[in-house]
């Protein structure tokens, strides 16, 4: 993490010669989740993250930030599982399930999981409304280890893959999706997820958890990278 802030800085200026100032950026650091000692995940990333990117961006113009909303059911349900999304919102996963995610489950918890889809959702939407923004991100987001069924790898709900099908669901338009993951174990269940014969096709590159970026291309499709 040593050349953080520079790699941040080089990141945000390359981002603002491609996209019309401002950017819309959605955040959910606002929910404190407390986390055993003994935890190896850096929650507080996002908060830094957010904050270097409004230093940068913010003052200049550059962007606005917004507090990511919770994502309903009935989005969530575009992907998972709705008994597995009830059994999790109502605090009835099993301790194994829980490890499994690797998150003890709690109020602040569960808030930070809807938002953590709800902000990619509302990212989804700013690009594909007619008249919308070119680019919009979500700085949070990224939990591309969810499986329809249950959560893997600090990740409760895939995101990507919920904001994708919503996207096919809510704009005729949109035909085909393409995800873009660079995560460097290169794992992603979102074809998994969407590939169901339930479920909308879904194109995927798998090359997190830490952010998303949607933007808009031509009319039938949607590009989004992470």
């Amino acid at each position: 993490m040593r050349n953080a802030p520079l790699r941040l800085q080089l990141a945000s200026r390359a981002v603002c010669t491609l996209v019309q100032p401002p950017l819309p950026l959605w955040y959910n650091d606002h929910y404190q989740v407390s986390l055993p000692s003994t935890s190896s995940f850096p929650m507080e990333k996002y908060r830094y993250i957010r904050e270097a990117l409004q230093r940068e961006l913010e003052a200049a113009g550059k962007a606005t930030f917004h507090e990511s909303p919770l994502a309903s059911v009935e989005d969530l349900t575009t992907v998972h599982d709705g008994e597995y999304v009830r059994r999790y919102l109502a605090n009835e996963l099993s301790h194994k399930e829980n490890r499994r995610i690797g998150f003890p489950w709690s109020e602040a918890g569960k808030l930070r999981a809807l938002s953590s889809t709800g902000g990619t959702v509302a990212a989804m939407h700013a690009v594909c409304r007619p008249g919308g923004a070119r680019f919009a991100g979500h700085i949070a987001g990224g939990t591309h280890h969810a499986f329809a069924d249950r959560g893997e790898g600090y990740c409760v709900f895939n995101d990507i893959a919920v904001a994708a099908a919503c996207a096919l669901r809510d704009y005729p338009a949109i035909r085909r999706v393409l995800l873009v993951d660079l995560d460097v174990h290169q794992v992603c269940s979102a074809a998994a997820d969407c590939n169901g014969s339930h479920r909308p096709p879904l194109r995927e590159s798998s090359h997190s958890g830490g952010g998303t970026l949607a933007q808009r291309t031509e009319a039938t499709d949607l590009a989004r990278s992470e």
